[in-house]
């Protein structure tokens, strides 16, 4: 390979969402650009993630509310057929891979399917010995799962076993309490598991309004999950075609699979051997507002492996498109992410944007809270929703909303509303007298505020 071949603008590594956002500003300056991936082409949102997730919490979704309307006008529950599931998710996956690998060398971009290390501050090495260099490195690596060490940990899944599972087990424990285990322990009682689920604390899906997670707590419960708190694994062994996890209360659990949860650690494999100059510590890759590397200047991360941002695919995306601006223009753009929704697909939905309530209280603000239960409501009422509540923060001096904290059906849509009226500053007063389309999820706002 010539010089010119093996120089680009620009080199990124990785190949998800917030690669694409990334590569597409950069080549619509015509800039000459190179993606590599050990993985197939596509990111872990499109591939193992967010996308595939949601087929399978879609069908727990449906089984759901047909369980909650029994003898409220429907007479039986539909089953899952689990093989029938997964061969619908296959079938979206089937082919993705290819068709952006396909997608982004029609565009123009030199693709490497290798693993990558940075040995130099503009340069990156192959695994197959070939080194490549670059105006900017554009790190998109993501994050993995945080590992298990205990005795036994060789029996031990991560999620993406989960999701590609050809068959449903019997019993499954879900370690940590975190979104992945409760929206996977949902999606797998739903389609006739038995399940189990540990986490080391007494306070699970930290982060979120402790008062919508016991909302959470409650309703996952009643669907029969046995959730053990202040619980942690010590040893897994194998008897039979079972395994047996032994706990720090000497609790022991007699499951057929078991998944580990506990978080996702930054990727930071391509800076193995540190000679690329580019800081990194727990939270990820070390980076400016804008971005940028502190340590190098012809690095930026994007996505799970920087240090800046919550591990989202919004963010993630958004990422992309900073990093792409600001290597063009200059760092121009700072990254703000100070409203940023999210959910949790359990059932019912957890969703949250702004400010939670002992943060405003931190803050030293001057609020009010509306917090209630929407149970009582037509629109709960006529899906047979027994656990929702609903808690919004309003600024009392200028009528914005600071937060909002929503544990029902359709919370995932309804919290983008909430998030639009904290980023462009809608007062409370102008969300009650919108005349929104009803009777629908997002009408019930005007009640919530």
């Amino acid at each position: 390979m010539t010089i010119s071949d093996t120089h680009f603008d620009a080199i990124i590594i990785g190949s998800g969402t917030s690669a694409y956002y990334a590569a597409t500003g950069l080549l619509k300056a015509n800039r000459r650009i190179a993606i590599i991936d050990e993985l197939p082409f596509g990111g872990t949102c499109a591939l193992r993630g967010c996308q595939p997730k949601k087929y399978l919490i879609a069908n727990a979704e449906a089984v759901a509310n047909a369980q909650h309307l029994i003898g409220k006008g429907i007479e039986a529950a539909p089953r899952t057929d689990w093989k029938a599931l997964q061969a619908l998710k296959n079938e979206f996956l089937e082919g993705r891979s290819e068709e952006d690998l396909k997608s982004w060398q029609e565009d123009g971009v030199t693709t490497f399917r290798h693993r990558a290390t940075l040995t130099g501050p503009n340069e990156v090495t192959l695994d197959d010995a070939r080194k490549l260099t670059a105006n900017h490195l554009i790190l998109a690596t993501g994050s993995s799962p945080r590992p298990t060490d205990i005795p036994g940990s060789e029996h031990i899944h991560i999620s993406d076993d989960f999701l590609s599972l050809a068959e449903l087990p019997k019993h499954i424990t879900f370690i940590g309490g975190g979104y992945i285990s409760f929206e996977f322990a949902h999606a797998a009682i739903r389609a006739g598991a038995q399940v189990t689920l540990l986490h080391r604390s007494t306070r699970p899906l930290n982060g979120f309004d402790p008062d919508m997670v016991d909302v959470v707590l409650a309703a996952s419960r009643e669907a029969g999950i046995e959730i053990l708190l202040e619980e942690e694994p010590v040893s897994v062994e194998k008897t039979g075609a079972s395994y047996l996890v032994k706990t720090t209360t000497a609790h022991t659990i007699e499951t057929d699979f078991i998944v580990s949860a506990t978080g996702r650690l930054p990727n930071l494999s391509v800076l193995k051997g540190d000679t690329g100059n580019v800081a990194h510590g727990p939270k990820g890759i070390e980076v400016n507002d804008y971005l940028q590397s502190t340590t190098n200047s012809a690095v930026y991360a994007i996505g799970d492996c920087a240090s800046h941002g919550l591990m989202l695919a919004t963010v993630a995306d958004d990422h992309g498109k900073i990093a792409a601006r600001n290597i063009l223009e200059g760092n121009t753009t700072p990254v703000d992410h100070r409203v940023v929704p999210s959910a949790v697909f359990t059932i019912p939905t957890l969703a949250t944007v702004g400010l939670t309530e002992d943060q405003a209280k931190a803050q030293g603000l001057d609020f009010r809270i509306k917090h209630g239960s929407p149970t009582a409501w037509p629109s709960s009422k006529r899906i047979g929703e027994t656990h929702a509540a609903f808690k919004v923060l309003i600024d009392n001096k200028t009528d914005l909303i600071l937060g909002a904290h929503l544990v029902r059906h359709n919370a995932a849509e309804v919290i983008n509303l909430f998030a639009l009226a904290i980023a462009y500053k809608v007062p409370a007063k102008d969300i009650a007298n919108f005349l929104w389309a009803y009777p629908t999820s997002t009408s019930d706002i005007k009640s919530m505020v």
